[in-house]
């Protein structure tokens, strides 16, 4: 039971500390953080335990709480160095939107947040289920041009990219651009998301799935009051 406790240790750790998505989601994803293919699953990691009781035989159960111990701080520790910089950004950028909601209503935090929290939703679902005609009405064309392109990829290489249990952790508006012309204003958001993020192939297969958290760059443009997708970067292209 000891040699089996530590094996599953070492690997869930190692696959926390080291494992990359692959982005499939909305857009297919973008940017020099993707590897490209493979599947991997990142759920959480273990801790190699070395506890002895009194006649030098470790105790399972007390073996699993450490665990859970270690892989909660790991996973807050993880959580907390993603977002460090998105604070950053957004501590500066309220002082901003705070003043120009005195101007003008649509820069009301609040209400962008909600706004944001909605279309990504809908996005995230139009993608999976190939819905032109929605994201028409959420997508700048010039994106929507993009996507289309990607989802005749796909459906040339006869596989499908399926999100479920989709998420949004966290978001925090982190730039904004105020236009004297109203159709020129845009902002960039932090996203932190999860889902079950699978692409399946002609067959019904499964060949490439993710579910851990990820971190993108949202960038919304203005049309009136409401707001269109323009653009989606990785975290590495956005922060770096």
């Amino acid at each position: 039971m000891k040699k089996i406790i530590t094996i599953l240790s070492t690997f869930l750790i190692i696959t926390l500390l080291f494992t990359g998505s692959c982005y499939a989601r909305a857009g297919g994803g973008s940017g020099s953080g993707s590897n490209g293919g493979g599947s991997s699953s990142s759920r959480g990691n273990s801790y190699h335990d070395h506890y002895y009781g009194r006649r030098g035989r470790s105790n399972p159960i007390e073996g699993i709480v450490m665990t859970v111990v270690v892989v909660s701080g790991i996973y807050g520790l993880n959580a907390s160095q993603r977002r460090r910089k998105a604070r950053l950004l957004h501590q500066r950028t309220k002082k901003q939107l705070d003043i120009l909601d005195d101007e003008d209503a649509f820069w009301n935090e609040e209400r962008i947040k909600k706004e944001v929290k909605r279309n990504y939703f809908i996005i995230q679902e139009a993608w999976s289920k190939k819905d032109l005609e929605t994201l028409k009405d959420y997508l700048t064309p010039q994106l929507l041009d993009a996507w289309q392109t990607k989802m005749n990829w796909y459906e040339f290489q006869e596989r499908r990219n399926e999100l479920t249990n989709i998420k949004l952790i966290k978001q925090h508006v982190v730039n904004v651009y105020d236009s004297e012309n109203d159709d020129e204003d845009y902002f960039w958001v932090y996203i932190e998301g999860m889902m079950d993020d699978l692409t399946i192939d002609e067959q019904n297969q499964v060949i490439e799935s993710y579910d851990g958290v990820f971190v993108e760059y949202w960038k919304f443009k203005r049309l009136g009051n409401r707001i269109l997708l323009d653009e989606i970067r990785q975290q590495d292209e956005y922060e770096n």
